[in-house]
């Protein structure tokens, strides 16, 4: 049977220990085919203490981890670069312990452990993970890490810029917080469906509230990093705003609704007014008494009239789609409602109008001036067209800055209009929702293209018998100093 020596001397080499001790009363010393492997020297002897202390990159610190076992007679550990007798470099793990009698230090050994590959292997992870933080810091979309529970766990600055919050305010919340209600269920879904191992990953468009309160677009991507078990450790999530994207493509299937609305009314009222344009010239061929004949030719030049102020409406139509934003110009929006006020000034007069106009005179918008024009003249018409018979007209005019755009507000207190029975169609063409011999229902179709080929957008309030509020909005503007 072997002896302890022998026993260890055999298990040793299967854990890659390298085993060494020396005593300092006799000056004997002994290593293990180990630690020759490792220094990488034949000789079965090991040498001096000041010798092997060399193979040490920093025989410094080597010397002193030394000193401290021999002095203390307690166990220290280290780890250490040495470059061997060929000149390759490694890493070694050094424990020594020292025998101490009569306060004299008479022995010390210890085991090496070739660490070189583990070493390797760290650095790279280290690396990687540098490589990773830099990439997450400094990346240009949002990217965050998040806890199974949807606890942020880190957040970068990118991230912080789009939804308005410090880092340590998206630390105190969680993302379900910041996500739009309609838009929840469908992004936990996904995460059930990644934690269960279901799906990979998962991309979603989703919209979060900003601090102020705006709601935006993004494009959510979504993987989920695992331990070595399989077990859930945390999200990581990609956010790209897209909100003008959106707009952008809400903006064409807007397009399109307008253009396949075109259609529909130049096939409609085209076929109409030629249809009876030809019936009546038939029935003026046939017609054998002249005075009927008379009549009908009054009726032809009605409907030749009502056929051209079609085409006249189209035609204002087609310029919005073709000219879109081509004649911007910088406007100050006060002298512009005044000009347009003093256009309309004998009509204002006429209906004993009172204006009460509350736009900073410093306020200057990028705007095409004939949609303004054409904007401000049909809106403030339609306060004296549509005032309420049993009071004066009182309009009220205003604007006022929202973030980084403009709301326009005009309001009177006219007729108002029902919206729950006409809010459906309140801008169509031809639309009218009063009796009025001037009505012709192009003004607020031709206003809403004006406003929406611009980039902005026009909403109504309006109760019927106390009046009706247009809130216009206007995306670019910028301030003077006068």
């Amino acid at each position: 049977m072997p002896t302890k020596l022998e026993l260890y001397e055999r298990v040793t080499p299967l854990a890659g220990l390298g085993i060494w001790e020396r005593n300092l009363v006799t000056g004997e010393a002994y290593w293990n085919q180990i630690i020759r492997e490792i220094f990488e020297i034949e000789a079965a002897e090991p040498p001096a203490m000041d010798e092997v202390i060399m193979f040490y990159k920093d025989p410094t610190r080597i010397r002193a981890i030394l000193d401290k076992a021999m002095r203390s007679g307690q166990p220290h550990t280290g780890t250490f670069e040495i470059s061997t007798a060929s000149n390759k470099q490694k890493w070694i793990r050094l424990r020594v312990q020292s025998q101490i009698a009569g306060g004299a230090c008479e022995r010390i050994y210890g085991t090496i452990e070739d660490i070189t590959d583990n070493v390797r292997l760290l650095n790279e992870l280290q690396e990687k993970e540098k490589r990773f933080s830099e990439a997450f810091d400094h990346a240009p979309i949002g990217m965050a890490l998040v806890s199974p529970e949807g606890h942020w766990i880190k957040v970068n600055e990118s991230l912080c810029q789009l939804l308005g919050y410090t880092e340590q305010e998206f630390m105190n919340h969680t993302f379900q917080e910041f996500t739009y209600p309609e838009d929840l269920d469908s992004d936990l879904r996904q995460m059930k469906l990644l934690l269960n191992g279901k799906i990979q990953r998962y991309s979603m468009e989703k919209r979060y509230y900003r601090a102020n309160g705006v709601l935006i677009w993004a494009l959510l991507s979504v993987s989920l990093v695992r331990d070595a078990a399989g077990n859930p450790l945390y999200f990581v999530s990609q956010v790209k705003d897209i909100t003008q994207r959106k707009r952008n493509m809400e903006t064409i299937r807007d397009q399109n609704a307008r253009l396949l609305n075109f259609a529909h009314i130049i096939s409609h009222n085209l076929r109409s007014h030629t249809g009876n344009i030809r019936m009546m010239t038939s029935m003026i061929s046939e017609e054998q008494d002249e005075e009927e004949r008379i009549k009908l030719v009054e009726m032809l030049d009605i409907n030749a009239s009502n056929l051209l102020e079609t085409l006249n409406h189209l035609n204002e139509v087609v310029k919005i789609h073709d000219k879109g934003q081509a004649d911007v110009a910088e406007l100050h929006l006060r002298q512009q409602v005044e000009r347009v006020m003093e256009i309309l000034g004998p009509s204002f007069r006429a209906a004993k109008a009172k204006v009460d106009l509350q736009i900073d005179p410093a306020l200057v918008i990028n705007y095409s001036p004939a949609y303004l024009e054409s904007i401000l003249i049909n809106l403030l018409t339609n306060c004296i067209k549509y005032k309420h018979p049993d009071r004066k007209p009182e309009i009220s005019i205003c604007a006022e800055l929202v973030d980084s755009f403009v709301l326009l507000s005009i309001s009177d207190n006219g007729l108002g209009i029902d919206l729950e029975l006409h809010g459906h169609k309140l801008f169509g063409m031809y639309k009218t929702f009063h009796k009025h011999e001037d009505a012709r229902g192009m003004g607020l179709f031709l206003v809403k293209n004006h406003v929406e080929a611009m980039g902005g957008r026009i909403h109504a309030e309006s109760k019927p018998g106390e009046g009706t509020k247009f809130t216009i909005e206007i995306n670019t503007h910028t301030y003077t100093h006068e």
